[in-house]
């Protein structure tokens, strides 16, 4: 877990619930204090990954808070004039904090905005992936939830063999409690619950590009040179979808080979860009030669679902069918 993890997702939380426990403003200050913090609760709430600590440690959290209003609620009633004087550095303090929940409201804000499909063209698919329960790391329709979307800068000619992508989806493998790894930041990335999970057919289509070969990357060790690492283009009829950092040597078809919905193809690997063990999706309206990942992007739906940072997705044994968590 990094540090940058730990002050955010575990410090700053765990920081803000204590002081508004153990030190209520009162007055006017009392109303700041708790807006305040759940400004910042929100704002962390809805733009962190919650893979490490899992997602339901922010449910805990809001729990949390609810048992301190309710405390205080009960201690000093529903009035704003509590008896006593906030102190001048618990003054100060909540001063400062307010200024967090500013910050805390404009993310949450463009945390939000992201979530709602845009009114363009998408495309729709069946899950990638065999059964089990899967996390979204990277989704939805603003950058501070899809880092992906910085590529659609046309201005930027760095970004254009990688326009293509700029919709995708970055999706791990999780336990039923929300864990996707095996012991405290393995580098093995065997270790990880998402290595060697089987992807299949998301469309029923022909095999249009394989690359195969790259060797998978350490953890967090990322191969600069193949951003893709090992992947799959797959020609759906109307669009291509993409399955990247796939495991290499575990792709099991050929281009050109014809496929069905929910056929086995490959394994989740960790080669390419990848941070840890993930599986990438995408979808584009052409393959071009030159830059197969360059070609215009496609919002994307699986199963119907809009999916974003942090939802969840349970797919089911039976008829690979996938199912809102």
């Amino acid at each position: 877990m990094s540090w940058m993890v730990m002050l955010t997702q575990l410090v700053l939380p765990l920081l803000l619930l204590a002081w508004l426990a153990l030190f209520p403003a009162t007055g006017w200050l009392r109303g700041l204090q708790l807006i305040s913090v759940a400004s910042i609760l929100l704002a962390i709430a809805l733009t962190a990954l919650w893979s490490i600590p899992p997602f339901w440690t922010p449910y805990l959290y809001a729990l949390l808070f609810v048992l301190i209003v309710i405390s205080q609620l009960i201690k000093h009633g529903f009035s704003a004039r509590n008896p006593g004087r906030t102190s001048t550095a618990n003054t100060i303090t909540t001063l400062l904090v307010a200024g967090l929940g500013i910050l805390g409201a404009y993310l949450s804000y463009q945390a939000l905005q992201g979530r709602t499909l845009p009114d363009e063209e998408h495309v729709d698919i069946a899950p990638p992936f065999a059964a089990g329960h899967y996390l979204v790391a990277h989704g939805g329709a603003t950058k501070m939830i899809n880092v992906h979307l910085k590529t659609l800068d046309k201005t930027i000619e760095r970004y254009r063999p990688w326009r293509g992508q700029s919709k995708a989806l970055d999706i791990f493998r999780i336990t039923p409690l929300g864990l996707h790894k095996h012991g405290w930041q393995p580098s093995d990335p065997a270790r990880y619950t998402t290595y060697g999970t089987t992807v299949v057919a998301p469309c029923n289509g022909r095999i249009a590009r394989v690359v195969d070969g790259i060797k998978d990357m350490p953890v967090p060790q990322m191969d600069r040179t193949h951003m893709a690492g090992n992947y799959i283009a797959i020609d759906c009829g109307e669009f291509y979808i993409f399955l990247a950092h796939l495991r290499p040597g575990s792709i099991t078809i050929t281009e050109g080979t014809p496929i069905a919905i929910g056929e086995p193809l490959a394994q989740m690997g960790n080669s390419g860009n990848s941070s840890e063990p993930h599986l990438h999706v995408h979808a584009q309206r052409e393959l071009p030669e030159e830059s197969p990942l360059g070609g215009e992007p496609l919002w994307l739906t699986i199963d119907g679902q809009f999916l974003l940072r942090n939802s969840r997705l349970q797919v089911a044994q039976d008829a690979h069918l996938v199912k809102p968590e």
